[in-house]
């Protein structure tokens, strides 16, 4: 006959196996922390901004894996010819870190480069030291962060998602022929499709 009592040997067994567990690596981290974000070479996303009224597309390239370019803007001047007030983006991002939770993977990144602003239908270039010939675009530097949001749905192809935040910089903004503040703050979310 056993010295020890049915109800006994259930919480032992229970303590070994909690014991057991509370050693052990939870399910899954192991494999999480071994398996890589998916590797985006390029995507293609449309979404809303703060810097004009129509849909801003965005076009992302990453030659190297947590460095990017993109350029964001509403197609002025080859989709449409509206003289309506935008800011073009172009920029490079700098992913920090990725986070892989159940929806799919999560990326910080920082941002700098340079955006147009333009208060009429735009002319060719970038004008940096001034205004436009027609006085009404003029560039200027620009720094941003946003977080990135990865989610695979087939092999190699996933469907990207951003929400951004950024800051522009236009010394010549106040010549132009609509004159414009200096600086401006702005926000982005875009959704599409990456590879």
């Amino acid at each position: 006959m056993s010295l020890i009592h049915p109800l006994g040997r259930l919480l032992v067994v229970s303590f070994v196996v909690m014991a057991g567990l509370a050693g052990a690596e939870p399910a899954g981290t192991v494999e999480a922390e071994q398996e890589a974000a998916p590797r985006n070479y390029g995507n293609l996303r449309i979404g809303a901004s703060t810097s004009a009224r129509r849909p801003s597309l965005c076009l992302e390239l990453a030659p190297l894996d947590r460095i990017s370019v993109e350029g964001c803007g509403t197609g002025s001047g080859f989709l449409h010819h509206d003289p309506e007030p935008e800011i073009a983006h172009f920029r490079a991002h700098f992913r920090l870190a990725s986070w892989k939770t159940s929806v799919g993977w999560f990326q910080p990144r920082l941002s700098a480069g340079f955006a147009e602003l333009q208060v009429g239908e735009d002319s060719g270039g970038f004008h940096f030291n001034g205004t436009g010939p027609t006085g009404v675009e003029t560039a200027g530097p620009e720094v941003g962060a946003s977080l990135r949001a990865l989610l695979p749905v087939a092999a190699g192809v996933e469907l990207v998602g951003e929400l951004g935040m950024n800051m522009a910089y236009f010394r010549h903004a106040p010549e132009l022929l609509r004159p414009q503040r200096v600086w401006h703050p702005g926000a982005s979310l875009s959704v599409g499709v990456g590879f």
